[in-house]
């Protein structure tokens, strides 16, 4: 748990400098990322899939608000 902690206390830090919400919000993904890797290393059971990427998770999202 101090360790997901950790992670999201870095997703802070972009915000507080003043970054673009686009690095933010870039930011804040590869964080989440990064954590769900870390509870599959913890778990193999999990069913853990391919790790994607910034762009192509906003490509799927805006499909999907398209297609609404």
């Amino acid at each position: 748990m101090g360790y997901l902690f950790g992670l999201l206390f870095m997703a802070t830090i972009p915000v507080l400098s003043g970054c673009s919400s686009e690095a933010v919000k870039r930011a804040a993904y590869e964080t989440m990322q990064n954590a769900r890797e870390q509870e599959c290393l913890k778990n193999p059971a999990m069913d853990c899939g391919k790790r994607g990427n910034y762009e192509d998770y906003q490509r799927q999202r805006k499909e999907l608000e398209q297609s609404r």
